[in-house]
């Protein structure tokens, strides 16, 4: 099929959107709903099944480098490069191998002048130019890559849309209350409007996060609110959803490493006596549910791909597929 091309003058933007077609942005209106950990993991797992994964760090408090561990160090640059590529045309520099096949583009502090730099071009015969500026600089880098996922900020509706023009799949996350389904209802007006922009993208999941393992009608109640909201066909909502698990949201934050990396520590946690009687001052400890969160990653990271492959071929068959 003959590539889609766009171009937009004044100044000339052309997006080559065949190119964009395995970039995820995880997104939703409300903090807090796991975005972060969400993208993180997607990432992570599907890089540890040998793809070329890239992640970027769209948010102003870089939480993606505190997610993998590799806050303050040398290679964290708190998002100066993204805000080059974004605001200069600079080339998107990754920091290569975060984890083996994961390259990541941090975010921080300089993502967070984004906005304003941006801003001033908003509104004016530049418009689209300044919308598409991160899908021009990703389609530079995206033949690299098996799939690239973009970890999107709250409350900030101009790298949102920066974000939602670069994609061709949102992955929503939410949890169980009337905040996350407000966020939801916010995001996919913003979805309808990029589409003048991004004329590809598409709303492909909605799935729970933080939820306890036995609430079964919250989550059957909520599929049928989600397909209310959104007036579309409840099949949104996934089958998969994250439990509730404070102590390993802990734990992620405080080794730098994720769920399935911390399932591999178990093992060598000390004993129940050893911790009873002082022997094990010093060790490191990780929460044992660590396996359960991990394998909830796992079913949803394989359901998201699964889902969207299916929509792949569904939308070539239609002819809609750039």
């Amino acid at each position: 099929m003959t590539d889609s091309i766009l171009t937009v003058d004044e100044p000339k933007v052309t997006i080559n959107w065949a190119r964009l077609g395995h970039v995820y942005v995880v997104g939703n209106g409300k903090g807090g709903v796991g975005k972060t950990t969400t993208a993180a993991h997607l990432a992570a797992l599907v890089a540890s099944d040998g793809a070329r994964v890239l992640l970027v760090d769209l948010n102003g408090q870089g939480n993606i480098a505190q997610v993998l561990g590799f806050a303050n160090t040398s290679v964290d640059d708190k998002g100066r490069n993204l805000f080059s590529a974004v605001t200069a045309g600079v080339r998107l520099a990754p920091i290569p191998d975060v984890r083996p096949n994961l390259d990541v583009v941090p975010g921080g502090s300089f993502v967070r002048r984004i906005s304003t730099t941006l801003a001033a071009e908003m509104g004016t015969s530049r418009d689209n130019g300044v919308l598409l500026a991160l899908a021009d600089a990703l389609q530079s880098v995206a033949s690299q890559y098996q799939l690239i996922i973009i970890d999107s900020p709250p409350e900030n509706p101009l790298l949102l849309q920066l974000a939602l023009c670069a994609a061709r799949w949102v992955i929503v996350p939410m949890k169980t209350d009337g905040t996350s389904r407000a966020g939801l209802r916010e995001l996919a007006s913003d979805i309808r409007a990029i589409r003048d922009h991004n004329p590809f993208l598409v709303l492909l999941a909605v799935f729970v996060f933080a939820s306890g393992t036995k609430a079964t009608n919250i989550r059957r109640e909520l599929t049928e609110q989600v397909a209310q909201d959104l007036g579309a066909n409840s099949d949104l909502m996934l089958k998969s959803f994250v439990r509730q698990a404070e102590a390993v949201a802990r734990d992620i934050i405080k080794f730098g490493r994720l769920a399935h990396e911390l399932e591999q520590e178990i093992p060598n946690n000390p004993k129940h006596w050893e911790l009873r009687r002082g022997t094990a001052r010093g060790a490191t400890v990780v929460s044992s549910t660590a396996r359960p969160v991990a394998e909830d990653f796992a079913k949803l990271a394989a359901e998201i791909l699964s889902r969207a492959a299916r929509k792949r071929e569904q939308m070539i068959e239609e002819g809609v597929w750039p």
